[in-house]
């Protein structure tokens, strides 16, 4: 496996848009975080209107032990559709340009492709998970008056690396069937933000829990927003019983994608 990410990584490393989009989400995702703990902590440090007093205790402290890794998380999945979109760019150009042709003739089998691609995903899924945990941690260490609690939340960056793997999974799915770059990161914007949110709204609205158990709401849901106040919450789910559903998602997806590429006519 890491010898097919050496070579995935020879293919990448002068590809402008793969530097532009990455650094994206590796600069602007901590830059935000850190803002938006700054003015947050200032203004909970100042005299307010009874209104923002009474928002304020509502929300709690989004940016301390042990929430700040709920809040770190949370964000790190805003800006991690950066990653899907670059993690199809990278599979749909391969198609369109018939590298995984090229490499089928040169030796590789067609799990060989699969694989190399999913070392890709990991280390895009290790790398966010990482950079969760070092912003959560240093904003934690500076606007916490205790570490003493500091491990308490630490499994929602857990959560993080199963959503960003759910995420990137259904990304892989899209970019093999679809094989068009702008038709797959239009079907991919359109699941992620518009499908799977109406149908968890639907079911909601609707008094049921089914809603949780949505293809990428399972995940989501195990990384609630943390500026929502508490009363807000509708969920009764157990978390294990989602951490249950995501998996078999992400496993659902592997086989569809394994079975497809094997029959796949590598011509089209």
């Amino acid at each position: 496996m890491f010898h097919l990410f050496k070579i995935e990584w020879l293919k990448i490393k002068t590809y402008k848009t793969f530097w532009i989009l990455f650094l994206a989400f590796l600069v602007f995702f901590p830059l935000a975080f850190y803002f938006s703990a700054s003015k947050y902590m200032d203004t909970l440090s100042t005299s307010a209107s009874f209104q923002e007093n009474l928002l304020k205790s509502m929300l709690g402290a989004p940016f301390v032990f042990p929430r700040v890794w709920l809040a770190s998380s949370w964000m790190g999945g805003l800006f991690f559709i950066l990653i899907g979109m670059l993690f199809i760019l990278l599979i749909t150009n391969e198609v369109q340009f018939r590298t995984h042709r090229q490499n089928i003739i040169d030796g590789w089998s067609r799990m060989d492709f699969l694989k190399a691609k999913f070392s890709l995903l990991i280390f895009f899924v290790g790398v966010s998970t990482f950079l969760v945990f070092i912003i959560g941690l240093v904003v934690g260490a500076i606007y916490s008056p205790s570490m003493s609690n500091m491990t308490d939340g630490l499994y929602y960056v857990t959560y993080f690396m199963l959503m960003a793997t759910l995420y990137l999974m259904l990304a892989y799915l899209v970019a093999i069937l679809v094989k068009r770059t702008g038709l797959s990161i239009i079907i991919y914007f359109t699941i992620v933000c518009i499908v799977d949110n109406v149908l968890w709204l639907i079911f909601t609205l609707k008094g049921s829990q089914l809603g949780y158990f949505m293809p990428l709401e399972a995940a989501d849901s195990l990384v609630p927003n943390p500026f929502k106040p508490k009363i807000m919450e509708k969920r009764t789910v157990e978390d294990y019983y989602l951490v249950i559903a995501s998996v078999a998602y992400i496993t659902v997806y592997a086989c569809i994608i394994i079975n497809y590429f094997r029959k796949a006519d590598l011509k089209t």
